[in-house]
């Protein structure tokens, strides 16, 4: 039996072996007996996913039949994620980020960005723009279809320099690409999947409308001061003893440039495609409010306006055909399928389902149990400092967006109790969840990046840059809380 086939073996068991001795354990206070089979199915899947027994895919699909079977989740709810926001926004948005593959503009922006002066020959200076660029998008767009977009970018750098796959430079780019995304995230409520939920939740906890600019005002700073330790700690993590240059050729770069001559009008549709789309994302329903289209103002949320874009696509004319005279639009259906993130879709659909499963095994009373029982008799700041390291750890295992949910009354229930300030606290916590990068399950950002980058990269890196970025980047939120948050948010009455 060779080593490789031992290890499957072994992977494969352990998945199971971990429900059945997890579902046999004592429930813990807060959560019944019934709830630890759910941990149990949970820890099977996390298994499966870490040690890569099948392809991330394949494991998602598995998780349908694994839950049903279990009897924790019902095929037809699972089926039913296959149209939900989550999965719609991607299917949207892949076919807008094959826009910019099909019409090569993703190849030119892969050239220009190697052959810019200040990142010439610098492997730190070239991971500080990619992180820098990645995350202050983010800030305004969806950080999904980025991370899908930035991730193909750097393995469109890798194979167009023969990069090997164990290179660490290529390796460190591709996990960027999926946690500055989540970083950038925090900067605005458009940024991060979790923000919307959270002021939400606040306004229904404590009865203040979280405004945007308020929300700003403390989340630019913070993305801003995360997204350069982040570029540091990645600098540090993935290139420790490795050569500090990059080993690429200037002048094959703009070689590659001249090749591709002047911009195209192909190109131009795509980047106009997309700047539509990023003005729609962060300011359609103004837009809606001040043309009076009451209808348009909850319809242009981030899901529609992916999937209108995307449908635009369709029918927007590029050239005549040369031989018939028809015409040829920006984007034909078999262009779409072979752009569309199938594999993102299926890891999305099993996702959703550890969530749900996680959830409704009570873990949301256990885990309120379990941090009422852990706090004593401390300082209000250490409260607060021990919520936002928790969360961001949580977030990592549990659906942010779900998470969310639990921790903001209990933060703002605990804050009270300490003397904090209640609305600052809950918001430093929301901001603390969408740092979820550590695993396929902690969001789809993480996801989409795992197998956009699966060439260069292995699921252990980012877990292990993932729980360094999670502690570090949870002590600058505390940070940034204690400086600003009584600044700028009030203290409710």
């Amino acid at each position: 039996m060779t080593k490789a086939l031992r290890k499957q073996i072994i992977s494969f068991l352990l998945g199971p072996l971990a429900c059945i001795i997890v579902s046999q354990l004592p429930a813990p206070q807060g959560m019944q007996q019934a709830g630890m089979l759910n941990l149990g199915a949970c820890l099977w899947l996390i298994i499966w996913w870490m040690t890569e027994v099948f392809p991330m895919p394949i494991t998602a699909v598995l998780s349908v039949p694994i839950f049903a079977f279990l009897g924790l989740l019902a095929p037809v709810k699972a089926f039913a994620f296959f149209g939900s926001p989550a999965v719609m926004l991607i299917f949207g948005a892949t076919i807008l980020v094959g826009l910019l593959k099909e019409s090569n503009f993703m190849t030119r922006y892969a050239y220009w960005i190697l052959s810019r002066p200040f990142v010439k020959g610098s492997s730190l200076r070239l991971i500080f723009v990619f992180t820098i660029s990645i995350g202050i998008l983010s800030a305004i767009a969806p950080n999904i279809p980025l991370a899908i977009l930035f991730v193909y970018i750097t393995v469109t750098l890798g194979r167009t320099c023969n990069m090997p796959a164990s290179n660490p430079l290529m390796r460190g780019m591709c996990v960027l690409s999926g946690a500055a995304p989540a970083v950038g995230g925090i900067g605005t409520p458009l940024g991060g999947a979790p923000n919307l939920v959270i002021i939400a939740m606040i306004a229904k906890v404590l009865n203040h409308e979280v405004s945007f600019w308020e929300w700003s005002a403390m989340g630019m700073p913070l993305a801003l001061v995360s997204l350069v330790v982040v570029s540091l700690l990645a600098y540090v993590y993935f290139m420790r003893g490795s050569e500090s240059k990059v080993m690429l050729s200037t002048d094959f770069m703009e070689d590659k440039l001249k090749e591709l001559g002047p911009v195209t009008r192909y190109e131009h549709i795509a980047m106009g495609t997309i700047a539509v789309a990023l003005v729609l994302w962060c300011f359609g329903p103004q837009i809606a409010e001040a043309l009076g289209w009451k209808a348009g103002i909850k319809m242009l949320n981030v899901t529609f306006v992916a999937i209108l874009m995307g449908a635009l696509t369709f029918i927007i004319p590029l050239k005549k055909n040369a031989e018939n005279g028809a015409i040829e639009f920006a984007m034909s259906w078999k262009q779409a399928v072979r752009n569309i993130s199938w594999d993102i879709l299926v890891i999305t659909l099993g996702i959703l389902a550890f969530g749900e499963v996680l959830l409704n095994g009570g873990v949301d009373k256990w885990l309120a149990a379990l941090i009422q029982g852990m706090l004593g008799d401390v300082s209000g700041t250490l409260v607060l400092f021990f919520i936002i390291v928790f969360t961001g750890l949580c977030s990592q295992i549990v659906t942010n967006i779900a998470l969310v949910s639990l921790v903001i009354p209990l933060t703002a229930s605990l804050a009270a109790s300490y003397g904090l300030n209640p609305l600052a606290a809950c918001v430093a916590v929301g901001m603390a969840s969408n740092v979820a990068v550590m695993f396929p399950f902690s969001s789809v950002t993480a996801a989409s990046a795992m197998m956009g980058g699966a060439e260069y990269m292995r699921p252990k890196d980012f877990a292990g840059f993932g729980l360094i970025v999670t502690l570090v980047i949870s002590c600058v939120v505390f940070a940034l809380s204690c400086l600003l948050g009584n600044s700028i948010f009030p203290v409710p009455v």
